[in-house]
């Protein structure tokens, strides 16, 4: 999709300053709102022919030789810094920094794009402030995060940071339709769904994930299955941990925001009007998902099972329809 169609992304690109670019750029915001879609587009103006100063095609692949793409589950310290004997299956032996060190080739400028930047662990982002610290002629790098705060202070300290802010359900609902979706709306999704997120969800036919999440449960508070066919149908729905975290915390949010300023629910959540809680019940749950969403990035391994046995234990135990 066109840059030009998004249009909050195409007005941040619009008042960039490529004339006074800082070496190190960190683009925040949330998945599907088009970070990797604004780096992209920022790493092609800064890639033009050396020769001609016209503009060069890059893409993800990596075959361009002045464009480096980092696109890692977890990002380690092989892939920003040397290491003998390190084989990365995709990359090869490759790594920022010396990357960065090499001359550009046939652009003006070198650019290390680092998607998912904030899976980098503490010992990778030290060794990627050599390259900051010290930033080679011409040379960029251009990270993505999808969580505020996510890396430490010093990467900040030496990056221009530019965040891309959510949009609100109507602004959604209008760039839907305006791509020719008319039957889906944002108030189906958790209220940290972003367009492009949206209609990826759709293209991949998983849009009724977050509604079939909030009714099974319904279905498992009301009784109507027990703990194991509620984990297993949770289960089903083929979403990652960090995603069934992230609906959980959207779920108790909106239960306690409707109890806090006496709202009536509707939608997916009108069932819910009915039910009882403890407000510090649920808000210590919010805090334990939270905690368990910091630690996903930390902890190599998480008994998934595990832990979806203990949340909706608390969760039967904490709410009553």
């Amino acid at each position: 999709m066109n840059i030009s169609n998004l249009y909050w992304i195409d007005k941040i690109y619009k008042n960039i300053n490529f004339d006074n670019l800082p070496h190190g750029i960190i683009i925040n915001g949330p998945d599907g709102i088009g970070k990797e879609k604004l780096a992209i587009k920022i790493s092609s103006k800064l890639l033009v022919n050396k020769n001609n100063n016209e503009k060069i095609s890059i893409s993800k692949s990596n075959n361009h030789p002045d464009f480096f793409v980092l696109d890692k589950e977890r990002i380690l310290i092989k892939h920003i810094a040397p290491r003998e004997a390190d084989w990365d299956e995709e990359i090869g032996n490759r790594n920022v920094n010396d990357f960065l060190s090499i001359t550009p080739s046939i652009s003006l400028n070198k650019v290390a794009l680092i998607l998912s930047a904030q899976s980098m662990h503490d010992a990778s982002q030290n060794a990627l402030l050599k390259s900051l610290e010290e930033p080679a002629p011409h040379s960029y790098i251009i990270m993505t995060t999808n969580r505020s705060k996510s890396l430490l202070d010093t990467i900040y300290s030496r990056c221009q940071v530019i965040t891309i802010p959510s949009l609100n359900e109507n602004d959604i609902d209008e760039w839907l339709v305006n791509n020719g979706i008319s039957d889906i709306r944002a108030k189906d999704f958790p209220s940290f769904i972003s367009p492009l997120k949206i209609m990826e969800e759709i293209e991949n036919n998983q849009h009724l994930n977050f509604k079939n999440f909030i009714k099974i449960l319904n279905d498992f508070i009301d009784n109507k299955i027990n703990q194991e066919s509620a984990i297993k149908g949770i289960n089903n729905l083929e979403i990652d941990l960090i995603t069934k975290t992230n609906y959980l915390i959207e779920f108790l949010k909106i239960l306690l925001k409707s109890k806090l300023l006496s709202e009536t629910l509707s939608g997916i959540y009108e069932t819910f009007n009915l039910s009882t809680f403890n407000n510090l019940k649920l808000s210590n749950l919010i805090n334990e998902l939270n905690n368990l969403r910091y630690d996903f990035f930390k902890v190599p391994q998480i008994n998934e099972n595990h832990v979806l046995n203990y949340f909706f234990s608390e969760l039967k135990n904490s709410i009553k329809i």
